[in-house]
């Protein structure tokens, strides 16, 4: 089924762009021609396309500002609770340190060999084992006090490390909110200038609200579609390969997929109809994966890396991620990189495979592995 269904939004969006276009290409023809009219209409043409383009990576900046603030409140709100329970383990400990300092001073002083003189001095067997057990009794809570004093001591110690840990993240993403906040003062400051020069300020304004609407409203929720099928189909692509074994061979305990780009392709059009409108190329190290209908257009680049730590698998990262010709932003590819799973794990064909290398080149993919034993 195709979950992409038009909108008259964009049509809107699209006819404003185009009448726009227009305008300015009727105001070239009416002026007398001369060189520079056809340089000066691109060059027009190319800032538009520049002022929507920021407009759109604004919106996305903007996000990930509002991402990194939310963390940033959890985060010291953790930290908070960190150091109360640090002041409250502070006090306990205190307490058993003393209480442990009083033992261990007994033993060393040899205060509690004293008790062992009770053994000798019983009159009876029963006075004996009576006092025996108290031996055992008084041994015993030493034994748990000092036990207890060095657990809350250990666990005293990880609190401390753990709040080192998230004073360093939040230091970082304080960091990390400052540089978002100057990439996003930097472009309203470059659309400002851009737009002050136009004449056709308030029109180009409205095409960035248009554009921003649909963006928000419709844009990204297809574009998301699109990552989900894509992360369910790469998660079932082992399965695949599993019943599809001419894509796989072995020398003894190393084992080579070569996957063409057409046979994935076939398999993601198998896997969900959307994907008749899509497809993957596979050239000079890189991934493209390209996909249109009325409504929408996306093109995803990236690469393949080998990843050995913490567990074995092959990672996919976006390099570039165009919607409808526009280049989204760092901030929003690495949002879909956590949201949406597009790795390869060889494990998931037999547990043992670990993947060594991987290469991208000719219209195919080809994954190195070796059997772990």
């Amino acid at each position: 089924m195709n979950v992409l269904i038009r909108q008259p939004k964009l049509a809107v969006c699209l006819f404003a762009i185009l009448s726009l276009l227009l305008v300015a290409h009727s105001t070239a023809i009416a002026e007398p021609a001369t060189e520079p009219t056809a340089p000066l209409l691109e060059q027009q043409d190319e800032e538009l396309q520049q002022i929507l383009q920021s407009s759109l990576s604004l919106v996305e900046i903007d996000k990930e500002i509002e991402r990194i603030q939310a963390r940033l409140q959890t985060l010291q709100e953790q930290l908070i609770d960190t150091e109360l329970l640090l002041y409250e383990r502070e006090v306990d400990i205190e307490q058993k340190r003393t209480q442990a300092g009083k033992v261990l001073a007994a033993y060393y002083k040899g205060e509690r060999s004293g008790i062992y003189l009770s053994l000798l001095k019983a009159d009876s067997f029963e006075q004996f084992l009576l006092s025996l057990e108290l031996i055992e009794y008084i041994l015993r809570k030493d034994r748990e006090l000092l036990t207890s004093y060095i657990e809350q001591y250990e666990d005293l110690r990880s609190m401390y490390e753990q709040h080192a840990v998230e004073q360093e993240q939040l230091q970082a993403m304080e960091q990390q909110l400052q540089r978002q906040r100057e990439r996003v003062l930097q472009l309203e400051q470059q659309i400002d200038e851009q737009l002050s020069n136009r004449t056709d300020a308030e029109r180009v304004a409205l095409l960035i609200e248009q554009l921003t609407e649909f963006w928000q409203k419709e844009g990204i929720e297809q574009v998301k579609t699109y990552f989900n099928a894509l992360a369910r189909a790469m998660n079932e692509l082992p399965a695949w390969l599993q019943k599809n074994k001419e894509y796989i061979s072995n020398k003894g305990f190393n084992y080579t997929i070569t996957l063409p780009q057409d046979a994935l392709n076939e398999y993601l059009r198998d896997y969900d109809p959307m994907f008749e409108a899509f497809a993957f190329q596979f050239a000079d190290g890189q991934i493209t994966a390209k996909g249109e209908n009325e409504q929408l257009a996306i093109e995803i680049t990236g690469h393949y890396d080998v990843v050995d730590e913490p567990s074995n698998f092959i990672r996919f990262t976006i390099d570039e991620l165009l919607f409808n010709g526009f280049s989204l932003p760092d901030t929003t590819r690495q949002e879909l990189e956590q949201q949406f799973d597009l790795n390869f794990y060889p494990g998931a064909i037999l547990k043992l495979l670990r993947a060594t290398a991987v290469e991208v080149n000719d219209g195919q993919l080809q994954i190195k592995l070796k059997l772990a034993l």
